[in-house]
């Protein structure tokens, strides 16, 4: 025991430079309480869809990105004047205050479907600013070579409190109900600003390379979004991220439609399908956990990002074979369940350690259009999709995910091999 301990201790201190621990505790710290908030509110999202009606799945997914490509412009328009410093305490301040709101609406409106509705779009149109914003702050903080060693560590600390968050939901939410579980959601919500503003100075602090901290945590990072937006449709690197998501966000929009299905048929109740959902996010989490903490640092800075970013969808391609041989409701639940895991485990590090070589206007502004407009962009073209693929039943429908995984198999080798060869010659070189 002594000596795997021993063993552990030592490949920490390999991952860990020295002077990089205070930074990492307060941005795992500021990820787990960000995480646990959201993932309160994301088990009640699933049973506020089914509350609204299966049927009307795909419009909110349609109204989302609408609402989305309202919400960008003032979200680049804040980028590109606010002090990075005021980043975190002003995106996830409006965040707070808008769920609480609704939280009191449904306090007082219980079973309103309109409500239900405005949650579902909220949380699933916000939710990637509030993870976006988090990741563009730590991109802009890090270099890229304490990336690959850290960034597992604090996705790891987002995935304990996306165990945290819907552990509280599975063991409470029945007792205190929807809108008492928002408004302590939101309390999360709202401490992560403070340890998230601090990993940020902490970070500034102990970068050799930087400018004095002060100064650089004052500067916006400024720019006009039509330049950034030319650099996205003219960078091939660029585009293969997005594409790469794109594929992602099929197979989670294909994947969330066979398992809407199996649940609306198995579970009648809000109450009960809370609860489930509960469970699958506290399994995602667990699951995901592994993933970032004894596995995506070590491939990645051991075998470089070639290798970390195409181990994802070779397992999903695994994963998805099988369920197309055994099409079955609890397979069918696993499936999504390891996806999911795989997706926030190892495909989210990765992917955010791709930006850390570009400059900060491309890390905030091109990567919030990648993870905000283009992600939903990408349910919209899964929904519209579904139906073409939905007759082929499970069986088919795994199949045809599998032949995505393949294409993203060949996107991500390719994206790896620009990153290590650009990582080489220019260090933060932007492209």
């Amino acid at each position: 025991m002594t000596t795997a301990m021993a063993s552990a201790s030592a490949r920490l201190r390999w991952l860990v430079a020295p002077g990089e621990g205070r930074a990492l505790f307060a941005a795992a710290g500021a990820y787990f309480l960000l995480l646990a908030g959201y993932y309160m509110l994301r088990s009640l999202r699933e049973a506020f869809a089914l509350e609204v009606g299966r049927d009307y799945i795909a419009t909110l997914f349609y109204i989302t990105f609408f609402v989305m490509m309202a919400v960008l412009p003032l979200y680049w328009y804040l980028v590109a004047r606010l002090p990075r410093r005021q980043l975190f305490p002003v995106i996830y301040a409006a965040v707070v205050v808008l769920f609480a709101a609704l939280a009191l609406g449904m306090s007082g409106q219980p079973g309103n479907k309109t409500l239900a509705a405005v949650y579902f779009v909220a949380v699933t149109s916000l939710n990637l600013f509030i993870v976006s914003v988090f990741w563009s702050v730590m991109v802009d903080a890090w270099r890229s070579d304490a990336a690959k060693r850290l960034f597992g560590f604090i996705a790891a600390g987002g995935s304990a409190g996306a165990i945290a968050g819907p552990l509280f939901n599975a063991l409470f939410v029945q007792s205190i109900g929807p809108t008492t579980t928002i408004l302590v959601a939101c309390c999360f919500i709202a401490l992560a600003i403070v340890l998230g503003r601090r990993a940020q100075q902490v970070e500034a602090q102990t970068d050799s390379a930087s400018v004095d901290p002060d100064v650089r945590l004052a500067m916006p990072v400024g720019g006009r979004a039509i330049d950034d937006l030319k650099r996205l449709v003219t960078s091939p690197y660029l585009l293969a991220i997005a594409g790469l998501i794109i594929g992602g966000q099929i197979l989670g929009g294909f994947m969330y439609q066979e398992q809407a299905k199996y649940v609306e048929a198995e579970y009648t109740t809000l109450a009960d399908r809370a609860a489930l959902f509960a469970r699958i996010d506290l399994a995602v989490s667990v699951l995901a956990l592994i993933f970032q903490g004894g596995v995506v640092g070590w491939v990645a800075a051991k075998g470089g990002l070639r290798i970390a970013l195409g181990l994802v969808p070779m397992m999903l391609i695994g994963s998805l074979v099988l369920l197309a041989l055994m099409p079955v409701g609890a397979v069918l639940i696993a499936t999504q369940v390891f996806r999911r895991a795989i997706d926030y485990g190892m495909f989210k590090p990765t992917r955010e350690m791709l930006f850390t070589v570009l400059n900060p206007e491309s890390k905030f502004k091109s990567k919030s259009l990648i993870d905000t407009l283009l992600q939903r962009g990408g349910d919209s073209v899964s929904q519209l999709a579904y139906p073409l693929v939905a007759g082929l039943g499970l069986v088919g429908v795994s199949w045809v995910l599998s032949g995505v995984s393949l294409i993203m198999l060949v996107v991500a080798v390719w994206l790896g091999g620009v990153f290590g060869r650009h990582e080489r010659e220019s260090g933060t070189h932007d492209r």
